[in-house]
């Protein structure tokens, strides 16, 4: 079961950053080849740099992703205590989140 969890969160994390990735070649594109004035080259700077980030972040996200699968199968009931309170904590978040006061108008 967590292998498949983990290959899950490694495939959503991969597509993830690989639409990113597609983003900022979108926008490369975009600036042109030609960019001659000081604002497109550090946008193009930009570009490349971001596209460099996302794909370590990829990289490192794999990583994570094999850690966590392998602290799930360490430490099955501290993760499912783990997630039970998450649930528990949602729940009620969402049972008293705050309604907005109604204002009438002209008063």
């Amino acid at each position: 079961m967590t292998d498949k969890v983990t290959k899950r969160m490694q495939t959503d994390l991969s597509e993830g950053y690989d639409d990113v990735v597609r983003g900022l070649a979108r926008m490369t594109k975009h600036l042109g080849a030609d960019a001659g004035d000081a604002v497109s080259k550090a946008a193009t700077t930009f570009v490349h740099s971001a596209a460099e980030l996302a794909e370590e972040m990829k990289k490192q996200s794999v990583v994570l992703a094999r850690k966590a699968g392998k602290e799930i199968q360490e430490h099955p009931v501290a993760t499912a205590t783990i997630a039970a309170a998450a649930v528990g904590l949602l729940g009620y978040a969402v049972t008293h989140r705050r309604k907005p006061k109604k204002t009438s108008v002209g008063k």
